[in-house]
């Protein structure tokens, strides 16, 4: 109990013995008081997490298609985009934020808070978590790319793709009345998100765990009959710069750091985690 609330309390009790107040009213106001000591006590003590937010016009159109990665006339990681010229080098500054040790499974939105900080917002990694990832510790449709499946704090969480943390993104800055947004860039060629760095929009994108890793698909049954087919070794992290000779990309890694993969590597496994990307800008 604060001071000011042992005062009240203290106050009450003075006034049963050295008021002319009869008991039966005097009980009712101490009763009272203590209501009102133990409600400010309640919402106090209330943890931050139960924040829930909501966005109202969400810039993703993109669905999660497992099939396009099967297609034998894939063509999405080398198509040939004749309206593109790339410099031969580029990359921006991008803060580098650990998901460890709060976040274990956190990349994705761990990914986002780098992207904010980028623009300046002062926030952190568990304060996105907490306020506006959205999550769910069921399975239902729509798990895994419009909800987290799991929380982000486990080791045993699991992850999402660009519908949620776009929702994230959005939402966060609707809240502070920010004039960007965020929007979907899932299925664009390698080329087109080069170039979208090249406007000095750092590129938040699905990648593998451990790139010397096996990318296999488990079908889970996320209710009325759906299926989802989550692959292995989900990560996100954030793409800062590429290098055409020698042919590679830098991330800024929320588990490796700033870290500098070949460009060969980066395509495939933007292929194998279904396309997705997403820009803030």
């Amino acid at each position: 109990m604060n001071s000011a609330n042992k005062k009240t309390f203290l106050y009450f009790i003075l006034c049963f013995f050295y008021t002319q107040i009869p008991f039966s009213v005097l009980l009712i106001i101490i009763t009272v008081g203590c209501i009102l000591i133990f409600s400010h006590l309640q919402i106090n003590n209330r943890p931050d997490d139960t924040v829930t937010v909501e966005v109202a016009d969400t810039k993703e159109t993109t669905s999660i298609d497992p099939s396009l990665i099967m297609s034998a006339d894939n063509n999405y990681t080398t198509a040939t985009d004749s309206e593109i010229t790339l410099p031969d080098s580029y990359s921006i500054d991008v803060p580098y934020i650990s998901q460890y040790p709060e976040l274990p499974t956190g990349c994705e939105i761990t990914s986002l808070t780098e992207v904010l900080q980028f623009y300046g917002f002062d926030v952190d990694k568990e304060y996105m978590a907490a306020n506006y990832l959205p999550t769910k510790d069921y399975l239902e449709p729509g798990s895994y790319i419009n909800y987290f499946y799991g929380s982000p704090w486990s080791e045993h969480g699991s992850g999402c793709f660009s519908p949620a943390i776009i929702t994230a993104a959005n939402t966060f800055l609707q809240d502070n009345n920010s004039p960007l947004s965020a929007n979907s860039l899932s299925y664009s060629s390698v080329n087109t998100i080069f170039n979208e760095l090249t406007k000095g929009h750092p590129i938040i994108i699905w990648t593998c765990f451990n790139y010397d890793a096996e990318v296999t698909y488990i079908d889970i049954d996320v209710g009325n009959g759906q299926t989802f087919s989550w692959p292995t070794n989900e990560h996100c992290t954030v793409l800062t710069g590429f290098n055409l000779n020698p042919s590679t990309v830098t991330l800024a890694d929320p588990t490796y750091g700033v870290i500098e993969r070949s460009i060969e590597e980066f395509s495939y496994y933007y292929k194998m985690y279904f396309y997705q990307a997403l820009v803030i800008k």
